[in-house]
């Protein structure tokens, strides 16, 4: 279906509420579609689990329904590789507390200054934990990872790569599929991909990218909060030692001996997050009528006229992404962000102010604070127009 931003937003509920605000903070997450409210509240009044009783074959065939579209989604090498967790984070530290077996002193893992703290942390705590050395990649003042740069840190003992597919920080695309042929051509190394950022704005294809994992959260992605996906090559998901044990996770016990299921199941040990997987299986159905490129574009529209506009404002200092991108990060050299954020919340346009969970890539902008506005498909004129009004009265009370 061709995309119309009206249509698009009326499909959220948060439009009619009388406290609704500007909402231009999609980059942390996204408002909430009918479908997902709808849905979620159908299976809480409703009976049972999923895997567990005859009475819940619905609900288990919706909750692997699931799986299914996500793998359309992503273009996954099979339903088994979409393994479930609580956002992207635990999906990170499910490979990298998985994959601590297989690292000893003397490996390499490396990373870079556009990390989220979910990557940058994680593999620092790992590296610790295993003796292995971190090598953390600079970025340039495009804000893109140096190819060449990273060629001269690959050789035999890097295990592990990890690459920010999309800043929330600048919303800077990485140039993930090149970055991989060339680990692939240089190295042995696993790759992971974190996609928190990128899934919402990027027709992904994981056999294409010839990534080992991926991870994102659903809540990036109009779904709920509290749920991720962890996917990528079976061949490196069955590499990965469980996170934790329980239920569901098993094979066989008994007093001498426990074997683990197969995946997805030996990685999702307990009860699952069951309304938010049946939720976002319909939030993914109702996204599926609309074409994703046409719905970035509208983004990228409303962003670039808005950061067109903020860069004829006095003091103002832009970070651009080097792509066209729906996130803007910038700073008003004369005026501190954290008060002009809190003006601005004061009559009701929310945006994002702070380091944003990458402290290295604030220290690599100069910055101890940016703020951030991202835009999302349901987004209007209108919502830009209220920005720059409350902006300028808030620059005329700050200055």
């Amino acid at each position: 279906m061709h995309f119309d931003p009206v249509t698009f937003r009326q499909d959220f509920p948060y439009f009619t509420h009388a406290d609704a605000v500007v909402y231009l903070d999609n980059a942390a997450t996204t408002l909430k579609p009918r479908c997902l409210i709808d849905v979620t509240v159908d299976f809480y009044q409703s009976a049972g689990s999923v895997h567990r009783s005859q009475y819940d074959e619905k609900q288990t065939a919706l909750y692997e329904q699931a799986r299914s579209r996500v793998k359309r989604l992503i273009n996954a090498e099979d339903e088994h590789a979409v393994i479930w967790t609580s956002g992207t984070t635990q999906a990170i530290n499910t490979v990298a507390n998985g994959l601590l077996p297989h690292l000893k002193a003397g490996d390499e893992i490396i990373i870079s200054e556009a990390d989220h703290h979910a990557n940058f942390v994680t593999w620092h705590q790992i590296a610790e934990k295993s003796g292995a050395k971190i090598h953390v990649l600079p970025i340039g003042d495009d804000w893109l990872i140096d190819s060449d740069t990273l060629l001269k840190n690959l050789n035999a003992r890097t295990k592990l790569v990890a690459l920010n597919f999309a800043s929330n920080v600048t919303g800077t695309q990485q140039p993930v599929k090149q970055l991989i042929r060339l680990i692939r051509a240089n190295s042995t190394a696993l790759v992971l991909l974190d996609a928190a950022q990128a899934i919402s704005h990027i027709k992904i294809d994981l056999a294409d990218l010839d990534a080992d994992f991926i991870a994102f959260s659903a809540h990036k992605i109009y779904g709920p909060t509290g749920l991720g996906v962890l996917s990528g090559k079976l061949s490196a998901l069955n590499l990965l030692q469980p996170l934790q044990y329980g239920g569901k996770m098993i094979n066989k016990v008994s007093k001498q001996q426990i074997t683990f299921a197969e995946l997805p199941y030996r990685l999702e040990a307990g009860t699952p997050n069951i309304a938010a997987v049946i939720g976002f299986n319909a939030v993914l159905a109702w996204l599926s009528q609309w074409d994703i490129e046409e719905m970035e574009a509208a983004a990228v529209r409303l962003a670039e006229t808005t950061r067109q506009r903020l860069s004829g404002y006095a003091q103002c200092k832009l970070f651009n992404s080097p792509q066209p991108s729906s996130v803007i990060s910038f700073v008003f050299e004369d005026v501190n962000a954290s008060d002009l954020a809190t003006l601005l919340a004061e009559q009701n346009i929310a945006l994002r102010v702070g380091e944003h969970c990458a402290q290295p890539y604030l220290a690599r902008l100069g910055q101890a604070a940016t703020l951030r506005l991202s835009f999302a498909p349901y987004n209007v004129e209108a919502e830009v127009d209220a920005f720059f009004a409350t902006l300028d009265k808030s620059l005329e009370l700050l200055r």
